[in-house]
């Protein structure tokens, strides 16, 4: 792999940009849409199929027909209605987003403060044209006034629209912001693909960079690495939600997931700074977790936050929970920093994935550094990370990318300076809106040949067929702070 000097673009390569990717669109597949889990929790086995155009919507006038015919010739297909017909109100305070995304469904989210009845519409685009409803259906917020909504339906690699409308009777009388998404591409495919990632946004700070990630039609996903809230001396529920909401409902943070779809996992400060997961009960803060992020909730294991999403053969997203599994009392014994179970998971999917890059998303860097306090980290479960790292080295497992935050600072390069991962990258995104921290300063600069203390969101251009990853820092101001390259023999 390479390589440690600046690296610009090269000479006709894609570089981020804020104009659409469009795709052609050819034909208009009859297939089925559905929408579930209206409320907290999402319930994958309770999936309705609706009519064309949803729930409630049947010989509205005011509302789209849906598009999509059932076999049978009626005609010409009807006018989508755009949402932007219907005025924005201020019932969603906190905006909307979408997670989780796959070939075929995705969860789109909001909290809603109103009390009209209330639905969620999503379209297939075309550009920037609204070719296909693929979905209007009913929901009802829970407690708390949220709303989780599984869409299904969705076509491969095709970008979507989505909003929620407030109802009387038929008619849409007010919406939410318009959110934007795009379905993962089919899983044969091999294509460029755009990551972004941010971690440390702290409560009361501004969020320019986010505003600018926010800007951008190109993301097909972006990552939150940690500490995307400050929820330190939150007890309640109720104070945790006014946490999250104070972070959520910032400018930067609306215009990201409103821009993109989402995968999140969780650090400290989404309970509390440098919690302790045996000595701290987390039923309270992880409630409040799932309850303001579109995390589709595993059935088995719903309070499961550790999880992988293909995008196609391109790459495999590992979204790993290092903080809630834990366990500080077995440091120096058995070091376990992830729990057994999802340590072997991660081995097996590293391991059998069919794509060429492998992302790890970790919330807290696992390379050596020399700071002090590494029992808050990988270094202080040492059996587990030489574990981990070992694994990869010894089954030459390529094109895997560690991306990290946490440490309130950027930085490119080598997990460890020898032995296990000093072949192994990792990547550290952020801080978004942190002060930054003077350690960047002090690394070698062999292991590590960049960081910056700068405010920043990070993108990840994935180009298979040079078998390279491009990475690049982003300013508040919309410059780019550093551009570089990992190539993969």
């Amino acid at each position: 792999m390479s390589d440690d000097s600046k690296t610009p673009p090269d000479e006709g390569a894609p570089a981020p940009r804020t104009t659409r990717r469009g795709f052609l669109r050819t034909t208009a597949v009859a297939t089925a849409a559905f929408a579930v889990g209206c409320g907290g929790e999402i319930a994958l086995g309770d999936a309705s199929t609706q009519e064309d155009g949803g729930a409630g919507d049947a010989g509205a006038d005011d509302t789209d027909d849906g598009g999509r015919d059932a076999g049978i010739d009626a005609g010409p297909p009807q006018p989508v209605v755009p949402p932007e017909e219907t005025p924005e109100v201020g019932a969603f305070g906190i905006g909307i987003a979408s997670g989780d995304v796959s070939t075929s469904a995705a969860t789109v989210w909001t909290r809603y403060d109103g009390s009209a009845p209330l639905a969620v519409a999503v379209w297939e685009m075309d550009g920037e044209s609204y070719a296909l409803l693929v979905t209007q259906s009913d929901c009802t917020p829970a407690e708390g006034g949220f709303v989780h909504v599984e869409i299904g339906g969705l076509t491969a690699g095709r970008r979507y629209r989505y909003a929620f409308f407030e109802l009387a009777g038929n008619a849409r009388t007010g919406r939410s912001p318009i959110g934007r998404f795009r379905a993962s591409i089919a899983p044969d495919a091999l294509e460029p693909l755009i990551v972004g990632a941010v971690s440390c946004t702290s409560n009361g700070r501004g969020k320019e960079t986010l505003e600018r990630a926010g800007e951008r039609d190109d993301l097909d996903v972006f990552l939150l690495l940690g500490d995307t809230t400050y929820n330190d001396g939150a007890s309640t529920i109720d104070e945790f939600r006014a946490s999250w909401a104070e972070s959520l409902g910032s400018p930067g943070w609306m215009a990201v997931r409103r821009a993109t779809s989402v995968l999140a996992t969780w650090d400290d400060h989404e309970v509390d700074n440098d919690f302790d997961p045996e000595d701290r009960d987390l039923t309270t803060p992880r409630q409040a977790y799932f309850e303001n992020l579109p995390v589709r909730r595993d059935p088995v294991s719903p309070n499961r936050l550790w999880r992988a999403v293909r995008w196609g053969l391109t790459a495999e997203i590992f979204v790993l929970d290092g903080r809630g599994e834990r366990r500080p009392s077995t440091r120096g014994a058995e070091d376990i920093y992830l729990s057994r179970e999802q340590m072997d998971w991660l081995k097996a999917g590293l391991t059998s994935s069919p794509c060429m890059f492998k992302l790890i998303a970790n919330s807290v860097p696992i390379g050596d550094f020399p700071f002090p306090l590494a029992q808050d980290r990988w270094e202080g479960y040492g059996a587990q990370r030489t574990e981990i790292l070992s694994h990869i080295d010894d089954e030459a497992i390529d094109g895997v990318v560690w991306i990290s935050g946490d440490f309130h600072f950027a930085s490119f390069g080598f997990v460890s300076p020898s032995g296990p991962g000093s072949t192994q990258r990792e990547i550290l995104a952020g801080p978004g809106a942190q002060t930054g921290n003077p350690g960047a300063f002090i690394l070698n600069r062999t292991q590590f040949p960049w960081s910056s203390t700068t405010n920043n969101y990070t993108s990840l251009e994935l180009l298979p067929a040079q078998r390279r990853i491009r990475v690049w820092w982003h300013e508040g101001d919309g410059s780019v702070l550093e551009v570089r390259e990992i190539d993969y023999p």
